[in-house]
């Protein structure tokens, strides 16, 4: 699933968006701070693994 880091020229508000895997790329992003509908794509951020996954467990659950 790619992340694309945003950016609106109206606020300058960055934001990050995930786009689920096989669902269409949005044209049209909402700035979440002033509601700008020019929010753009910057660059696609590298996704990495969440620390837990690998079956590692939180101190909480075991």
């Amino acid at each position: 699933m790619p992340v694309l880091e945003l950016c609106c020229p109206d606020c300058g508000h960055e934001f990050r968006s995930l786009v689920m895997e096989g669902a269409k790329v949005p044209t049209v992003w909402v700035c979440s701070v002033c509601g700008s509908r020019r929010a753009h794509p910057q660059r696609t951020v590298e996704v990495t693994d969440h620390p837990w996954s690998g079956g590692q467990s939180c101190r909480c659950c075991g």
